[in-house]
C-alpha cells in the first residue's frame, strides 16, 4: 500500500468514527426519551448516520482490498438526507420542552458542524477524484441534518423559554 492509499484510509476511519459518535448519540436519545416526536426524529438520525456508516466501512473495505475506493453503490441522488419536513404544527405540539432533548439536539449541532468542516476540509485536500465525491456528499448530507437540528433546537429553545415565563422573547 503506498503513501497515498494510507492518508485516504485514515480519512476515511476519521469519517467513520466521525459518523459512529452521531449514530451513538442518536441512538442513545431513541432509548432515553419519552417524548414521541423527538424519539421519531431521533429514530430518523440515527438510520441517516448507520447508512453513512456502512457506506464508509463498504470504501474502507475496498481501499483495503483494492487500493481504490468504489462508488457503485453510493447513489448520493436518492439520499434526502435533511429533506423531509421533521418541523411541523404536530411536531410543535408534540415536542416536550425536556432539557435532556434539547442537550441532545444542542449536542447533534455540534456534532454536525464539525462532521461539516472536517469533510470539507477532506474534500479540498483529497487527491482522489473519488475520496472528494464521496467527502463532498458526506458534507451536504450533513448541512441538511445540521439546517433541521437547528431550527428544531430554536422550537425547542422557544418552548423552553416561555413554559419558564420569558416569553416572549
Amino acid at each position: 500500500m503506498d503513501a497515498k492509499q494510507k492518508r485516504m484510509l485514515e480519512a476515511v476511519k476519521t469519517a467513520l468514527m466521525t459518523e459512529i459518535k452521531g449514530q451513538q448519540l442518536y441512538s442513545h436519545a431513541v432509548t432515553t426519551t419519552t417524548d414521541l416526536a423527538a424519539k421519531a426524529m431521533f429514530e430518523a438520525l440515527a438510520r441517516d448516520e448507520e447508512e453513512h456508516v456502512a457506506i464508509l466501512k463498504a470504501q474502507y473495505k475496498s481501499l483495503l482490498a483494492t487500493g481504490k475506493m468504489d462508488l457503485s453503490a453510493v447513489h448520493p441522488a436518492e439520499v434526502d438526507h435533511g429533506s423531509a419536513p421533521i418541523i411541523d404544527d404536530a411536531f410543535r405540539a408534540a415536542v416536550k420542552r425536556g432539557t435532556f432533548e434539547m442537550a441532545v439536539v444542542g449536542i447533534g449541532c455540534d456534532l454536525e458542524n464539525k462532521a461539516i468542516a472536517l469533510y470539507r476540509a477532506e474534500a479540498a485536500k483529497a487527491e482522489d477524484p473519488d475520496l472528494k465525491k464521496i467527502f463532498g456528499w458526506l458534507a451536504e448530507w450533513e448541512v441538511g441534518h445540521l439546517d433541521h437540528l437547528m431550527e428544531i433546537e430554536k422550537v425547542m429553545q422557544d418552548a423552553y423559554w416561555a413554559d419558564q415565563g420569558f416569553a416572549p422573547m
